[in-house]
């Protein structure tokens, strides 16, 4: 029993097809993927940048009141109050 020439191209073009699609999906799930963790990794620089900023105020509160000074505290550093 033999296939049709024919047969036999529209087989391997299914398979070839179905192959790209396969890739194409992988590529574009790696690229969000990808895309996600930039965002995180701002996210995650913002929050330890933001997290030094107030060590640094705290710091400068602590101090202030532990010397006795009266009204007003020092101002927050400069950038700690800037993103959303």
């Amino acid at each position: 029993m033999t296939m049709d020439a024919s047969i036999v191209v529209a087989i391997i073009a299914g398979v070839v097809a179905l192959g790209s699609a396969l890739l194409a999906a992988h590529q574009a799930r790696s690229a969000r993927r990808a895309g996600r963790t930039e965002q995180l990794e701002a996210k995650l620089d913002q929050a330890t940048e933001d997290r030094h900023l107030l060590y640094l105020w705290n710091r400068q509160l602590v101090d202030h009141i532990y010397r006795g000074l009266g009204p007003p505290p020092p101002a927050p550093p400069p950038g700690l109050f800037t993103n959303d």
